[in-house]
């Protein structure tokens, strides 16, 4: 395993890395929110009011009150709130077992999805990446009389920043009778969607039978992970879900610091603003360079070319310059080959960005 970069300073556009100032295009801290000054403080007062967690399970107020700022956030009437967004879908998933009998995963889905359905005793069937059509062909082959199912997926895939197709499946599900859709949404929440509400509200598919995870660790600057609900399903996954009943919560510091994130999300529309400009902005350039890519509002740009790219990112970090090369097949959606993954930030300068455009396509 390759060295991990050593962060000297708060995460940020610009910031202290392995000694040196870079620019830095890579994570998934979509308003780099991590390092914001009030985030920051919020978690130091948290950590002096309660210690750095309570021991057991047991409720301090920066858990509910983040449950119930996410709760009216996400338009929900509960939130679940659990020990990291890894676990996330486990929770959800598990939470909904008595609602379906079989199991439809896209193929790429991530690891924590993997991890999630293997705990599961309903048979799991995996459909082609993204392929609407693979999955009606899959439900058709499997699904028996009167069974029920759910199609699991990430919404947004973190490699690439491919959207998966949300309203072409819930249209394969209408031929099923409680068919449900299970989303995790880790890197949408916060990012994409009106209001920042995620890849179901980007499609338009909320609502009934649409269940979704998130975590507070990407958009909103915190850690934890959450599924929201009814509060009777709430209540249900705290006596069923068995990580919930015997893992230790986040560190009180952690949901406040995501409180003071969403907060700030919620009340500044700059940031979603500023976001989107960028995300254009560097789309735009890197399409520019004759290079194949979406249209999209993603802040994840996956970047494919004829060159050895471990090159390039070498070439761009001796300019300061940090993007992520992802080795073929190295992560849950990565394609065969290798690629560039660049993570673009409402607060990135626009100078940031024209200078790693320019810096590209010099190299490639």
């Amino acid at each position: 395993m390759a060295a991990l970069m050593q962060m000297e300073s708060p995460l940020g556009p610009r910031m202290r890395i392995d000694g040196r100032e870079v620019d830095y295009f890579c994570g998934t801290s979509y308003h780099t929110l991590h390092g914001h000054p009030d985030v920051i403080e919020a978690a130091v007062a948290a950590t002096r009011a309660y210690g750095l967690g309570p021991g057991t399970r047991a409720d301090v107020a920066p858990y509910h009150e983040l449950a119930a700022e996410l709760a009216d956030f996400l338009g929900s009437k509960a939130v679940t709130y659990a020990v990291s967004g890894y676990v996330a879908p486990l929770v959800m998933l598990q939470g909904l077992r008595d609602q379906f009998d079989r199991v439809f995963l896209d193929a790429a889905a991530h690891y924590s999805f993997g991890d999630a359905v293997a705990t599961l005793e309903q048979p799991v069937h995996r459909f082609a990446h993204r392929d609407p059509d693979s999955l009606a062909e899959a439900m058709a082959a499997h699904l028996r009389p009167g069974e029920r199912p759910v199609v699991a997926s990430d919404g947004i895939f973190p490699s690439t920043g491919a959207i998966a197709p949300l309203a072409d499946y819930c249209r394969v599900m209408e031929r099923y009778d409680g068919a449900l859709l299970c989303i995790d949404d880790a890197h949408g929440i916060g990012a994409v969607g009106p209001g920042g509400r995620g890849a179901l509200a980007l499609h338009g598919v909320e609502g009934e039978g649409r269940h979704v995870s998130g975590t507070t660790s990407k958009a909103m600057g915190g850690a934890g992970g959450f599924v929201p609900a009814t509060a009777e399903r709430v209540q249900s996954m705290g006596a069923r879900v068995r990580l919930l009943a015997g893992a230790s919560p986040p560190p009180p510091g952690s949901a406040a610091a995501a409180l003071a994130g969403l907060r700030l999300m919620r009340s500044d529309p700059g940031f979603a603003t500023r976001l989107a400009d960028n995300v254009v902005r560097m789309r735009t350039g890197l399409r520019g360079l004759g290079l194949d890519i979406a249209d999209s509002p993603v802040p994840i740009v996956s970047v494919s070319a004829p060159r050895d790219l471990t090159e390039v990112a070498d070439a761009l970090s001796r300019q300061d310059i940090l993007v992520k090369r992802v080795a073929g097949g190295g992560y849950s959606d990565a394609p065969a080959h290798e690629t560039l993954r660049i993570a673009v930030f409402s607060s990135h300068a626009p100078e940031q960005i024209d200078r790693l455009v320019e810096a590209l396509g010099a190299l490639l």
